[in-house]
């Protein structure tokens, strides 16, 4: 059949379904698979991600970002956090930013005794 050089109009409906099936069959490679399900989550989250992790309220994420309580990476629009640093600083106890820095402060400190 895949030899055949008449116009598609000539064929019979079984020629027909015979040739679709093999047009189906040549060209599954084309068909992307789904991704895996067990994929490495990306890092940079917004504030909808973020409030989710975090269990706060967006007014409240908005007040500790302005305040420097809560670590992000951009302060602009749209706002982007690292879901590393995010589930960092909940395991910490949630401390202010400024008590993070000091802490690094004074580890870096202590290395370089």
């Amino acid at each position: 059949m895949q030899q055949d050089k008449r116009p598609l109009f000539t064929l019979t409906v079984e020629e027909y379904k015979e040739l679709n099936k093999t047009i189906q069959i040549d060209r599954s490679y084309l068909i992307q698979a789904p991704e895996p399900t067990n994929k490495e989550q990306r890092d940079i989250v917004f504030i909808d991600e973020a409030r989710v992790i975090t269990g706060y309220k967006l007014s409240t994420i908005y007040s500790k970002v302005s305040r420097r309580e809560i670590p992000v990476l951009s302060t602009g629009r749209p706002l982007t956090f690292s879901r590393e640093e995010l589930t960092n600083w909940i395991k910490a106890g949630r401390p202010s930013v400024a008590e993070m820095m000091a802490e690094l402060f004074v580890n870096e400190q202590n290395k370089k005794r």
